[in-house]
Parts: C-alpha cells; sequence; structure tokens
C-alpha cells in the first residue's frame, strides 16, 4: 500500500498534542471554545479575539477566525480554535 501526500486524519491537532498543555480541562460547551477560554490559552484579551472573528472593517482587518454568536456568547469550533492557540502559542516562541 503506497502512502498518500493527502491529508489524513493524523493531521486534525487535538489538545493532547500541545507543549506545554493546554489549561482547559474540560469544555463550557462540547465542540467549542469560548473567547475566554482561548484567551487564557494564549494570553490575549477576548476582545482581540473577537476582532478576529468580526474583523474590523474601519482598520481594514479582515475576520481570520470562525466563530458563531449563539445569544450573547461568541463559540469557535473546536478544530478552529485548536489552529488558532497553536499560531499564537508559536508566535510567542519566536
Amino acid at each position: 500500500m503506497s502512502k498518500s501526500l493527502t491529508i489524513s486524519e493524523n493531521n486534525i491537532l487535538r489538545p493532547e498534542d500541545f507543549d506545554p498543555p493546554l489549561k482547559r480541562k474540560e469544555a463550557t460547551i462540547p465542540g467549542y471554545w469560548t473567547l475566554e477560554e482561548i484567551s487564557s490559552e494564549i494570553g490575549m484579551t477576548s476582545r482581540k479575539i473577537q476582532y478576529d472573528i468580526l474583523g474590523r472593517p474601519a482598520v481594514g482587518l479582515e475576520p481570520s477566525l470562525k466563530g458563531y454568536k449563539v445569544a450573547q456568547v461568541f463559540l469557535v469550533p473546536d478544530a478552529d480554535a485548536l489552529k488558532y492557540i497553536q499560531k499564537y502559542r508559536n508566535r510567542k516562541k519566536s
């Protein structure tokens, strides 16, 4: 059987892939992250994360994170949140 270069299930980020480990032990809403949960992982304000979801047309900032507003809370799907956290943790290492 030959190996393919296509994306496999192994390329999906999981909480156990992070070093140091994620602070969040249990999801407030299964399958999603709140802005506050992401904020505590990357050390940025929840407002900054909200701007990444909504964008800021006044200053030319386009949305860079997928999120959904449910009632008064923004929720980010697990896979998108983990990519976002990894991106910001990698920036801090540099």
